[in-house]
């Protein structure tokens, strides 16, 4: 079996909705991390055609871009005879799920480099119109005459100022609602929240979240950052981003318990102070053969390992990685005292919270992983050990690009501890959890 290594790994700051990058287009911010690599492969003097392929990955694509990850890379600048395909269907797990199958082309001997990217632009998520407002305005596209297209008008222009009647729908809460459940993600925090066997508190998820805010803080304090994030130029705003934007350095109890609950608004916990936040951001990561990555002399950050995932009931879709987590362990024989660090995305404090319970307890594990065949306790993950420089909560959560995220900042963080293995897992959206091994020798 051929070794997969991360010759570098890369991202542009994350930024919330509706901030600095705003009026960017997810291909765009693609681009961007791809033009800042091409920057790298010439320093290496890395000539771009080694790049066999590229394999990106996005969840709310673009009507006008419906492969992202290959206008990203030709805009770019990469040369439009490499390939490149999007995974998306994977939801926040789409990220993940791209490095894993971009491992597998060089694995498999189909590629020897391949570059893995994530982009997501939240903030450009379209409003849908009603059914009946839409058809309108087809109608009047389509309208030959002045009559047909001034018939269109006069009926269309009532409705569309009758937004109780004909309201639109928000695009992201679409994007964010389980058809399976029918639940907002937010919905489904909150039944892991009320779970009377977890037993989560609000005061918990306050504390954890406040914990995310200072961790990351004091990491950009520290410049724990540098090497994994790039400055940004937006040319929109002739201006450059440098740090992730989303960070309460004023984040304590005090201020986080001041904050109404949204998704149950009166018998709920889960707050936007507890959850991860709406982001825009782009990322790459640079795989390659080990032997080929040595013979070119080029740097190695880590290498990608084993992958698994894991379904679960949609509606506490929150915990799925549990399952995900005992599935990669049972295939490679691992345990969680082996991993130096462990990356768990903080879609909302509750599921962070609800997963190491559940790994920590035999009991739990029996109650809600028994009927998969999982009983025993998986172990205990030491608090400076997981998410050690806080996670989606205060850095953000872009969904396409997080699994990057999650596995690049425990690489570095293995560089800093000069520590072995790490851990990376992600809830998904309907229902699934993703886990996967990184490690730096």
């Amino acid at each position: 079996m051929r070794n997969v290594v991360v010759v570098d790994a890369f991202r542009t700051p994350l930024c919330k909705e509706g901030t600095d990058f705003s009026g960017t287009d997810a291909e765009v911010l693609g681009a961007w991390v791809v033009r800042e690599l091409i920057m790298r492969c010439h320093r290496w003097n890395l000539p771009l055609t080694t790049i066999d392929c590229v394999l990106g990955s996005n969840v709310a694509t673009p009507m006008h871009a419906v492969n992202p990850t290959r206008v990203a890379a030709v805009t770019g600048g990469l040369p439009a005879t490499i390939p490149a395909d999007t995974v998306a269907g994977k939801n926040c797990g789409s990220g993940v799920t791209a490095l894993y199958y971009a491992s597998l082309r060089i694995r498999s001997g189909d590629a020897d480099t391949v570059l893995a990217m994530g982009m997501e632009a939240m903030s450009r998520i379209p409003v849908v119109y009603d059914r009946t407002v839409a058809d309108l305005i087809l109608r009047y596209g389509k309208g030959r005459t002045f009559r047909e297209r001034a018939g269109a008008a006069l009926s269309l222009i009532p409705k569309l100022l009758n937004l109780k009647r004909y309201p639109p729908r928000v695009g992201l809460v679409m994007g964010l609602t389980d058809p399976m459940c029918d639940l907002i993600m937010g919905l489904t925090a909150e039944n892991i929240s009320k779970d009377p066997e977890l037993r989560i508190s609000r005061e918990e998820q306050d504390a954890y979240a406040v914990q995310s805010h200072q961790r990351a803080a004091r990491a950009w304090k520290n410049g724990l950052f540098a090497d994994e994030v790039v400055t940004t130029y937006v040319p929109e705003r002739q201006a450059y981003v440098t740090h992730d934007n989303g960070i309460r350095e004023d984040a304590s109890l005090e201020t986080f318990g001041g904050v109404r609950p949204v998704f149950d608004r009166f018998h709920g916990s889960v707050t936007p102070a507890n959850a991860s936040q709406i982001t825009d951001a782009a990322a790459a990561m640079l795989l390659m053969e080990e032997e080929k990555a040595k013979s070119l002399g080029l740097p190695i950050l880590g290498y990608v390992r084993e992958y698994a995932d894991f379904g679960y009931e949609p509606s506490c879709m929150g915990l799925a990685p549990v399952g995900a987590i005992a599935s990669l362990l049972a295939k490679t024989g691992l345990s969680l005292k082996d991993f130096a660090v462990c990356e768990i995305n903080e879609a909302f404090a509750s599921v962070v919270l609800g997963i190491t319970r559940i790994l920590d307890s035999s009991a739990l594990m029996e109650r809600k992983f028994g009927r998969y065949g999982w009983t025993e306790r998986l172990g205990h993950i030491p608090s400076d050990d997981l998410n050690p420089h806080g996670g989606a909560i205060a850095l953000g959560h872009p969904v396409g690009v997080s699994g990057l995220r999650l596995a690049m900042t425990a690489l570095y963080e293995l560089r800093r501890r000069n520590a072995q293995r790490a851990l990376i897992s992600a809830c998904v959206g309907g229902g699934q959890g993703v886990a996967m091994i990184v490690e730096r020798k």
